[in-house]
């Protein structure tokens, strides 16, 4: 227990002067009625037990309010301490605000209270109250590195540095320096304005059926059957050389939680000998994105456009909607909404608007990374042959061993209901495609910041698409592999 002077040193020492004080006044009135009175002595003796009494309740009573003080202090760090430890930060802010309230100049209670107000977001408290606790015990590192990151998150980067530099200049332990350079790169990171992220791979892939040819040459029409000519008719394989660009560029607004967000993808990819599938493509997506305590929200305006054979084939515009949620590091679950309005030059009955819903979850289990997405797709087309409805589901683990060495696996599966009927056949087209495949990937090089990487992968899939008309289903089978730079 703490004494009455630790409790509230003012109050108390001012109740020690009026009980010395209501001592000697007590003293002076028996005095005065000894030598005024010739019943003195006998009063005295007669009143000794009223007189003790005065004495013992005056001590008695002006020290009360310093036990009860000790007392409800204790109650409060108490209290306090046990909500700080169980993360209740608010209950664990007021409780400490109580017993500061008791004693002032307690360095744990300041150094409690600064981090409790820390953590409900109050960082002009903390960084009161932690400057308090320096004046108690100057120079302590803890409460200067704890300021600092209260100056940090008010964007006073400047102190937050001094106070950082400070401690680093103490020669803290090695694991407390390391933690000090991590987060003065932190706010060298924060400050910044402009992120650039990127990715380019060249590939190298055989594709057992480039023309996505029906298993059967001869086909069931209204006409009877009918065998298939030219170049589609009949499996082809072919190697396909392949070239991909990805960049990504985010612009965050000073001290807000607005960004904004565009990334482009380009694709190139030549056949050997199947030139008229030569395909150039590029997609593009820019808008802006809202960060939450724990997610981010964006809405993004897209675009589309794709050459084959050198002739512009389809163009699409649109606008995708998501929200990215993060229940814990490895739990992320995504939900996003697209449209986009298509056009088809060479065939224009495919022109049309399409929409897209999917919820993605990213998950980590026993080190197995997971991403599963269910969607839903609708396309209306001028021509309801090619409208129709597709729902999908998709699945891509992945697991490292060591070294920079992981495998992978996936598998998805779509199925389409088209709406109208072609004028060759009898019912509108069903189909299911399934495609499964798997592969391994090595790191060969990754930079000591971990920003840039250069990896190998070597991959396989296998496509099988079963149809209620004999035209759409056949079968493939691609060996993919790709050389890819991160930065």
């Amino acid at each position: 227990m703490l004494g009455c002077g630790r409790t509230y040193p003012s109050l108390c020492f001012s109740l020690t002067i009026i009980q010395g004080f209501m001592v000697v006044l007590e003293t002076l009135v028996l005095f005065n009625i000894y030598m005024w009175t010739n019943q003195g002595l006998r009063y005295m003796k007669k009143h000794a037990v009223f007189i003790l009494c005065c004495l013992v309740l005056s001590g008695t009573f002006f020290r009360l309010p310093c036990s009860a003080g000790t007392a409800s202090f204790e109650i409060c760090a108490e209290k306090g301490m046990e909500a700080f430890q169980n993360k209740d930060y608010q209950m664990a802010f007021d409780q400490f605000l109580k017993a500061f309230e008791i004693i002032p100049d307690h360095f744990t209670i300041n150094f409690y209270l600064g981090r409790a107000a820390y953590e409900i977001r109050n960082y002009e408290m903390a960084v009161m109250v932690f400057e308090r606790a320096l004046i108690i015990h100057p120079g302590d590192n803890r409460v200067k590195l704890e300021m600092a990151r209260a100056f940090h998150k008010l964007g006073v980067n400047d102190m937050a540095r001094k106070n950082c530099n400070e401690v680093l200049l103490s020669d803290p332990p090695e694991t407390v320096k390391q933690n000090i350079e991590k987060f003065l790169a932190y706010i060298d990171r924060s400050e910044q304005r402009h992120f650039f992220r990127g990715a380019v791979s060249l590939g190298l892939d055989w594709n057992d059926n480039v023309w996505t040819s029906p298993t059967n040459n001869t086909i069931s029409t209204v006409l009877g059957r009918v065998s298939l000519t030219g170049p589609a008719s009949r499996e082809i394989d072919d190697i396909i050389y392949s070239a991909v660009a990805e960049l990504s560029h985010t612009y965050s607004f000073p001290y807000s939680r607005f960004a904004w967000q565009t990334q482009g993808t380009g694709y190139k990819s030549l056949y050997q000998e199947e030139n008229n599938l030569d395909t150039l493509y590029f997609s593009m997506e820019t808008g802006p994105d809202y960060a939450f305590k724990k997610g981010v929200a964006g809405i993004h305006l897209t675009a589309d456009y794709m050459d084959l054979d050198y002739a512009r084939y389809t163009d699409a515009v649109g606008a995708r909607a998501f929200y990215r949620h993060m229940f814990t590091p490895a739990l992320v679950i995504t939900p996003g909404l697209a449209y986009q309005s298509r056009s088809f030059p060479t065939n224009t009955n495919r022109d049309g608007d399409n929409l897209r819903f999917d919820l993605n979850t990213a998950f980590l289990i026993n080190k197995l990374w997971c991403n599963a997405t269910l969607g839903y797709e609708q396309e209306r087309a001028d021509d309801n042959e090619y409208s129709y409805d597709r729902y999908i589901f998709q699945l891509f683990v992945n697991r490292e061993f060591f070294k920079g060495l992981s495998l992978y696996g996936s598998y998805s599966y779509a199925y389409s209901s088209y709406v109208g009927t072609s004028d060759l056949f009898e019912a509108p087209r069903r189909d299911h495609i399934h495609t499964a495949g798997c592969g391994i990937k090595k790191r060969l090089w990754q930079s000591s910041d971990r920003r840039q990487s250069l990896s190998v992968r070597l991959g396989y899939r296998h496509v099988r698409a079963d149809a209620n008309l004999d035209l759409y289903e056949y079968s493939k089978n691609i060996i993919n592999s790709a050389l890819e730079y991160r930065f």
